[in-house]
């Protein structure tokens, strides 16, 4: 057994938003010890923020914006923990979210998964943001149907197979775990729950959605893969899936609000697959967050 906590967890900020209070709150209120440091880029001072909230946590700050590979990366090097975590600031880890990772690591497994919750879960533009980026997340899915995401790895991959590519505005997870042996494909675990803070105005939403599908396509420009009008067809092509994955997915009592945001789901969807196209094409020139 090593000395100190076996698992660290890297809270991701960018500009050191007022929500990273609550996303380090939520991992330092997890029932067992825990390595945790924040890396923030892009300006801000997220020292002096979680100061003043009365948390006392090593932070790593950089006045430039880091890709969230770099920041993963930077967090890495600052931990020790034989097994390593990560959450944005948008996110809360729900109680257990910890435990459960490591009760896994210890029986060997190299990487585990996690499902998203809904923070939100009776508003019809919450819910809808929830399925449009999460359908293949949610905590009902059975495992042959579930994205492996939101991944805690043994610390000792990033020794055999490199670590995040830093230079990706997204999509640096998937590239890092395409890299490893197919029989290390990360442990589906939707006891280990992430709610993720969704938008909650049809605006910002149908924003929000345009900039993740361009950084998807700019993803795909970089590997190759596809044309802007396949890309698009693709992406649009998921309004077939969403109400069948969200029966599957969801408690009864979400079940409800998520089917009656079904209309805005495809509106949703028009919007992120616009973005991917344009961002196959053109790729990510936004100058917004990774």
């Amino acid at each position: 057994m090593p000395d100190g906590p076996e698992l660290a967890v890297v809270v991701i900020g960018f500009r050191a938003p007022t929500d990273l209070v609550a996303a380090v709150r939520s991992v330092l209120g997890q029932n067992i010890p825990l390595e945790v440091v924040v890396v923030n880029s892009g300006g801000g001072s997220a020292q002096a923020l979680l100061a003043d909230a009365g948390l006392d946590v090593p932070v790593i700050e950089f006045e430039h914006r880091l890709f969230v590979g770099a920041a993963r990366n930077r967090g890495i090097a600052a931990t020790k923990a034989p097994f390593i975590a990560f959450l944005a600031d948008d996110c809360l880890a729900c109680p257990g979210w910890a435990e459960v990772r490591l009760r896994h690591h210890r029986k060997g497994v190299a990487a585990v998964a996690s499902a998203i919750a809904n923070s939100h879960p009776r508003n019809l533009v919450a819910c809808a943001a929830h399925l449009v980026t999460y359908m293949r997340r949610l905590p009902g899915l059975p495992a042959h149907k579930a994205l492996r995401y939101g991944v805690s790895f043994d610390r000792k991959l990033f020794d055999r197979y490199g670590l995040f590519n830093e230079q990706m505005a997204s999509g640096e997870d998937t590239e890092f775990m395409e890299r490893l042996p197919k029989a290390m494909v990360p442990l589906w675990e939707p006891a280990v729950l992430t709610v993720h803070r969704n938008e909650t105005r049809l605006i910002r939403l149908i924003a929000d959605q345009y900039l993740r599908g361009r950084r998807y396509g700019a993803y795909l420009k970089s590997v190759g893969r596809q044309k802007p009008l396949r890309i698009f067809k693709g992406v649009f092509r998921d309004r077939r899936n969403v109400g069948k994955l969200a029966k599957e997915g969801l408690a009864e009592e979400d079940r409800r609000f998520a089917m009656l945001s079904l209309p805005i789901v495809w509106v949703a969807l028009f919007a992120k697959s616009l973005g991917a196209a344009v961002g196959a094409r053109y790729g990510d020139r936004t100058g917004r967050r990774p």
